[in-house]
């Protein structure tokens, strides 16, 4: 019984086409075999209409075996966008990479009243995504714990939020944690002046693991298999 578990895809359909069939093709799973996406399918790329399409297909029979998919901070924006009373400025959204998604589901034009262009399907998927998911191999959460706390101790705020106390903490939880959110990449040698010349990289740690690398970027779509762990990128 294996964990597959796949990063940031951020409207990247063409990354994830591209993830699950080199999963298939090379590491066969089977329909004991569960499938776990960390969150943020939507904003930044070209398709984020296309990669739920894709995650809801697997979900429904594409995979062999359980798909489960999480909530990430970037689906909480766009359902802050469109909840009847906002907490947040809309700016915030647009800003973050809330225009390209918009545009994916309208077929190319950018309204303020967009959510209609939404399938019921779809709409369906964003209102029920769980903040985190465990097995017997690993926890799993979009962006992070805080440390000493389990996930059911936390609240959604910081499960889809949290960065440097998370990450740069040493404490061990009882399994292994796999987060995306925070894109991980070798430090640099020198100065970087553009996200294209790091050289983007998984974190791989002995009580946390990083597969956020930076597809939103330019960066390849990261996935790990537990126990192992193995990684797959792509391209």
């Amino acid at each position: 019984m294996r964990t597959f578990v796949v990063g940031d895809i951020h409207g990247h359909a063409e990354l994830l086409r591209d993830m699950m069939a080199r999963l298939f093709d090379a590491k066969h799973p089977t329909s004991e075999d569960t499938l776990v996406f960390v969150g943020d399918y939507v904003d930044r790329g070209p398709d984020s209409k296309g990669v739920v399409e894709q995650v809801l297909a697997l979900r429904d029979g594409g995979w062999p075996g359980k798909v489960v998919a999480l909530k990430g901070n970037h689906e909480a924006l766009m359902l802050d966008w469109i909840a009847p009373e906002p907490a947040l400025d809309p700016a915030v959204w647009i800003q973050n990479g809330g225009y390209d998604t918009i545009v994916s589901y309208t077929g190319g034009s950018f309204t303020r009243d967009w959510s209609g262009s939404i399938p019921a399907e779809h709409r369906e998927f964003f209102d029920n995504l769980p903040t985190y998911y465990e097995d017997e191999h690993g926890i799993y959460v979009h962006a992070g714990l805080r440390p000493g706390k389990r996930p059911e101790d936390v609240d959604e705020e910081i499960l889809l939020w949290i960065r440097d106390e998370f990450i740069q903490s040493d404490y061990k939880w009882d399994k292994i944690v796999v987060f995306g959110h925070t894109p991980q990449y070798l430090p640099p040698r020198g100065p970087i002046m553009d996200r294209s010349e790091l050289d983007w990289k998984e974190l791989n740690q002995d009580n946390k693991i990083g597969i956020d690398t930076g597809a939103a970027y330019g960066g390849p779509l990261t996935a790990v298999i537990l126990p192992g762990p193995d990684f797959v990128r792509v391209p």
